[in-house]
């Protein structure tokens, strides 16, 4: 059932007031006023609902929402709304493994058919030379499951039912028997699959699994609205996307819900926006790792321009310098979470609008609204 924006004017009523936290300032600094009208007119026109998060030595820390929640019962979003965060969620798989290494259950370089059963290894290109270094950094040339034609064709139309799919099925589906896309360690290319085949590695080593493993990991740090392959009992926001482009959006909250509690190690994590700032901020202030795999995480494929690390994604660009982070990209959900380390700034904007399938005028609708506060922060 396709679900319509509703009365404009109604959103710019409902976006709440920007909301400081962690310090005495009550009036938002002029910058940031003007953001919160860059989200309103977003979510006037394309967006269903944006919460962005800034923090700053000079301002502190400000959560800007705009929007709703749920289109449907004009739910205003709010900044403690807990969202999918899609692939955002490889980065705390990799802080995972990493922390594996540093307990010495696992090692970067070791050979992943040391780990994975024998089918898994004879059915992959080169997968005898691939390592866990090369997984993390998406340098093993498998190729990526989720781009596959046919599993899009059959998860769109409905014909795909992941609770009838398993991970190793998903593998000899989509994966198994396809030519390598180059040699391990030649080049960069993105693929979900070396994740999913990490996660398999970590459910070998540890007893417990990797999910449980994760989930320990991240309470142990306090960050206790946090949820990996597992549905937050409260507070979450719907998902709305466009995947038959026709340029309205549909309620895919279900299938959302449905891929993020499957996908293991790409993709799982649930987290408010300020929970998943302040996980990337003690990730870079050396509370979660120790310095020396810090370090590994920020070894870039290329290091004259920063791209991606073990788990990191990075760009280096006019105006802001350097960003280290994660973004996401879901049919029903829209991430980005990055580390301005120049300025010692964290910047996080959610968004329950999928961009991935949908017609490109929820693209540009996201895209100019994040150029503008980009500009806005580090330009003027």
């Amino acid at each position: 059932m396709q679900k319509r924006l509703p009365t404009l004017g109604l959103i710019g009523l409902l976006s709440l007031f920007i909301t400081p936290r962690g310090f005495s300032e009550k009036r938002p600094p002029g910058k940031y006023k003007r953001i919160q009208k860059y989200l309103d007119q977003a979510t006037r026109s394309k967006l269903a609902g944006v919460v962005v998060y800034i923090q700053s030595p000079k301002h502190g820390e400000w959560i800007i929402p705009s929007g709703y929640a749920n289109l449907e019962k004009r739910t205003a979003l709010q900044g403690d709304h807990i969202f999918s965060l899609a692939s955002i969620g490889k980065m705390y798989n990799a802080v995972a493994v990493l922390k594996l290494v540093e307990e010495g259950r696992l090692k970067l370089d070791d050979k992943i058919a040391d780990h994975l059963p024998v089918e898994i290894i004879r059915n992959l290109p080169n997968a005898t030379e691939v390592t866990l270094r090369h997984l993390l950094r998406h340098a093993s040339g498998f190729v990526n499951y989720e781009k596959d034609p046919e599993l899009i064709r059959q998860y769109v139309s409905g014909q795909l039912k992941l609770d009838m799919l398993s991970h190793l099925d998903a593998l000899r589906k989509y994966v198994f028997g396809k030519a390598a896309l180059f040699k391990p360690g030649e080049k960069y290319s993105y693929s979900s699959t070396n994740y999913l085949l990490l996660a398999m590695i970590v459910d070998k080593v540890i007893p417990e699994g990797h999910s449980e493993y994760l989930r320990e990991l991240i309470r142990e740090h306090g960050f206790s609205n946090t949820y990996y392959r597992q549905t937050p009992p409260q507070k979450n926001v719907n998902y709305y996307g466009d995947l038959n482009q026709d340029g309205v959006m549909d309620d895919l909250t279900a299938q959302t819900i449905e891929t993020t509690n499957w996908f293991a190690g790409d993709d799982g994590v649930y987290a408010p926006i300020g929970e998943a700032a302040h996980f990337l901020q003690a990730l870079m202030k050396g509370k979660i790792l120790n310095e020396r795999s810090l370090k590994e995480m920020q070894t870039w494929n290329n290091a004259r321009k920063p791209d991606y690390g073990l788990g990191l994604m990075a760009d280096k660009s006019f105006p802001y310098g350097l960003l280290m982070g994660h973004s996401g990209r879901g049919i029903g959900v829209t991430t980005d979470l990055y580390y301005f380390p120049k300025q010692d700034m964290a910047v996080a904007i959610f968004c329950n609008t999928g961009l991935r399938g949908s017609a490109p005028l929820f693209s540009r609708a996201y895209l100019k609204m994040r150029g503008r506060i980009v500009k806005k922060l580090f330009l003027f």
